[in-house]
């Protein structure tokens, strides 16, 4: 059995945007565009919370204030590497041990992931993860090198944030599954949640 095999089933995903890329969007008048920002953890593609109008209309609001707004989309996750899954943690492990040699015999220096630059929320939340990006990254290069038909179509995984929801949990604020859409064709029905 491969060890994604069930990883390929549908769920829904909240995008916090502008108001004016929600309706461009949902006219079919511009595609999503993915992002490629150094801090994207999960590598390059559309960012979704699975399941969390809250957090993407938090997130929305802090970036895009009166302006925000959330779009919300049912998502084939098709080859999906699932972080929540043993297999796919086995992958980093190995990925990381590889590429942090290769960083040592070339002298490259060594990523490392960082708190929020503006001190914003929990400081020991690592929410800039340009490590876990290139580890990630050098996974799939790997994966690609070795059968070219190894391409995932999106990437879940579960990110930790915020402070503790309550004395002693180990439950925070914000936490939530980040999706990764690579294959904007398994964006199968865009919608608007306010309606």
């Amino acid at each position: 059995m491969h060890p994604f095999h069930y990883c390929d089933v549908a769920v829904y995903g909240f995008h916090g945007c502008d108001i004016r890329i929600k309706e461009q969007l949902l006219s079919g008048s511009i595609k999503f565009q993915s992002s490629t920002n150094r801090y994207d953890w999960l590598g390059p593609g559309v960012y979704f919370w699975e399941n969390d109008f809250m957090r993407a209309h938090e997130w929305a609001l802090e970036a895009h204030g009166k302006n925000a707004a959330v779009l919300g989309a049912k998502i084939r996750l098709g080859h999906c590497f699932d972080l929540s899954n043993s297999f796919a943690k086995e992958i980093l492990r190995i990925s990381y041990n590889d590429l942090t040699q290769d960083w040592q015999k070339t002298g490259a220096p060594f990523l490392v992931n960082h708190p929020h630059p503006r001190g914003k929320g929990n400081p020991a939340d690592l929410v800039l993860r340009y490590l876990d990006k290139a580890v990630i990254d050098y996974a799939f290069s790997l994966a690609s090198g070795r059968d070219p038909s190894a391409i995932f179509d999106t990437v879940r995984a579960p990110f930790q944030e915020g402070f503790p929801v309550y004395p002693g949990s180990a439950f925070r604020e914000h936490d939530h599954i980040h999706l990764c859409v690579r294959n904007p064709e398994l964006l199968t029905e865009l919608f608007d949640p306010d309606q």
